[in-house]
């Protein structure tokens, strides 16, 4: 077993507003080249780049509580359906397909799981590594590549993507910035102790922003991309579900870290934490939105 992540007991210098604002610019250019400015190929290698690291991530957080899982297994069963679900879209441009294979990764690597646990002699804990080890795969992985989904689900799907990226990390930023200015009212302690109702209602309102911006955007930056089937009206209904999401999805990862006793998934980000600090909202607005594009904007 992988040496336990250590619990964080102090504040980390890195963890300021100043680093997270830097963090945050650097972070929003590079997914700006990606959607709009670099080949379709970048995206596929940042989604895999990154989820793949969010996942290994989540089981050192589970080794943390002690609970074992098949890292290795789960990184490559990531990376094998991110890249799955893309190429067979850019070859056949049959979404369904790519559902048919995410089934059959989860399949495959279901049986594998159990596969991998015959041999082992000393594991105690048979049922918890390969109940650790799927769910990581589709808490991470599977609803992770609902970002693919969305890249070809529309023929302007680069807009979409955009949309989830600005939706969601607007309803982070307004939530920190109102939650540190003006929150008083504890939303769950006992999960999140920084987050308050105010916080919440800022990310709201933050993200309802972000999405009616997001109308107009596009055409500031030159990019040709027209918001297909979108208006004012399904602006302000994306940025509340979205905006809802988000706060649940951060809330779900900070459960999982809470019961660990970590505070962040990693410090490779400055002011962020882990990849899947970053990525942890997203795990929720992505299958979302997804939904919302197939059954509202269809």
């Amino acid at each position: 077993m992988s040496e336990p992540i250590q619990t964080v007991t102090s504040v980390n210098p890195r963890s300021g507003f100043g680093w997270r604002l830097i963090s945050s610019l650097v972070l929003w250019g590079i997914m700006l080249a990606v959607i709009f400015w670099l080949p379709p190929t970048a995206l596929y290698l940042f989604m895999n780049l990154f989820i793949a690291r969010a996942i290994w991530e989540f089981y050192r957080i589970c080794e943390a509580k002690g609970l074992r899982s098949y890292k290795i297994w789960g990184v490559i069963g990531t990376v094998v359906m991110i890249s799955g679900s893309w190429f067979f879209y850019r070859q056949t441009k049959r979404l369904e397909l790519s559902y048919d294979f995410d089934i059959l990764i989860l399949l495959v690597f279901a049986l594998g799981v159990f596969i991998r646990q015959f041999p082992e002699k000393t594991n105690p804990a048979g049922i918890e590594t390969m109940a650790i080890t799927l769910f990581g795969l589709i808490y991470v992985a599977w609803l992770g590549n609902f970002i693919t989904r969305i890249n070809f689900a529309d023929v302007n799907g680069r807009y979409f993507v955009m949309l989830l990226v600005v939706v969601t990390k607007f309803t982070d930023m307004g939530a920190y910035l109102v939650g540190s200015t003006l929150g008083r009212h504890k939303m769950i302690p006992r999960i999140s102790p920084k987050k308050t109702w105010e916080g919440t209602i800022g990310g709201l309102a933050f993200a309802v922003g972000g999405a009616v911006m997001c109308l107009y955007w596009p055409r500031q930056l030159s990019t040709g991309i027209v918001a297909s089937g979108m208006n004012l009206t399904h602006a302000l209904a994306i940025g509340l579900l979205l905006g809802t999401a988000a706060v649940i999805g951060d809330l779900a990862e900070s459960l999982i870290k809470r019961e660990a006793n970590v505070k962040d998934s990693s410090d490779i980000l400055p002011g962020h934490g882990g990849a899947l600090d970053m990525l942890d909202s997203f795990l929720f607005t992505a299958p979302l939105l997804y939904i919302y594009m197939r059954l509202v904007l269809a």
